[in-house]
């Protein structure tokens, strides 16, 4: 598996990578409205947040899915 770097870290790091990921629009949604943004810069950074999870946590199970049922051991 070492001829494959990003799967062996998705493997390795991805339910902590997915939650890093998922939590940058809403903490740019939370600068965004201390600088003086509308507040419904923050509502769509927490909807973004949202999606962004699910949608990397489902990438990371297939990952794992198809690394487990592919990749030599």
């Amino acid at each position: 598996m070492e001829q494959y770097p990003a799967i062996r870290f998705l493997l390795r790091f991805g339910e902590v990578f997915a939650l890093a990921v998922a939590l940058l629009p809403v903490s740019a949604g939370i600068i965004a409205a201390f600088y003086g943004w509308h507040w419904m810069v923050l509502v769509a950074g927490v909807a973004g947040s949202l999606v962004l999870a699910v949608l990397l946590k489902s990438y990371v199970e297939l990952v794992r899915v198809i690394a487990d049922m592919l990749m030599p051991r």
